[in-house]
């Protein structure tokens, strides 16, 4: 372990203190040079200077692991766009974007469909999909979804897909539960 654990809780409070998540801390002693990356989220997106900040609160740290003959590489980063929505926040600050799907096994869904809101504490988010030409909205239990990546867009989301992102009646309906517009 080259981080030690008290300065692990440092970390996390460090990046907690700018309004991110700790997302991961991996490590890596395969090499001479030791290496260290921090990936870090937060609610309004992860702005490279959010990543310089805290990479300037986490150097000091970073100075005491390895020692002189073993020279140690902090990388401070955010999640990316490829990473997986794996938590309920990742969907939350994935609201809008178009992502594709994989479901559990007996649970079916759209393959690609947009990300609405998402009731944390029910485990249920809203995707919007198009079906033929038309538009259907859906409440899928995000434990229901085996794996979902966002889809990196060039334009604009299309207005009607994005109207239909918050449940006009505000209750969270039934799993799959849609509509067809």
């Amino acid at each position: 372990m080259i981080v030690p654990e008290p300065d692990r809780a440092h970390i996390r409070e460090a990046a907690a203190r700018r309004g991110l998540d700790l997302e991961d801390l991996r490590e890596d002693s395969r090499s001479a040079t030791w290496r260290v990356t921090v990936v870090v989220d937060g609610d309004g997106g992860t702005s490279l200077d959010d990543l310089t900040a805290l990479s300037g609160d986490l150097d000091p740290l970073a100075e005491s692991w390895g020692g002189p003959d073993r020279p140690v590489t902090l990388e401070v980063t955010s999640r990316g766009v490829d990473a997986p929505l794996t938590a309920p926040r990742h969907w939350r600050r994935a609201r809008g974007r178009l992502v594709a799907l994989t479901y559990a096994e007996g649970a079916q869904g759209p393959a690609t469909a947009r990300v609405g809101d998402v009731d944390e504490e029910a485990g249920v988010v809203r995707l919007v999909s198009r079906v033929g030409r038309g538009l259907r909205a859906d409440s899928v239990a995000l434990g229901q979804v085996d794996h979902a990546v966002i889809t990196v867009e060039f334009r604009p989301a299309p207005e009607d897909e994005v109207a239909l992102l918050t449940d006009p009646d505000g209750a969270g309906r039934g799993a799959q539960e849609g509509e067809d517009r």
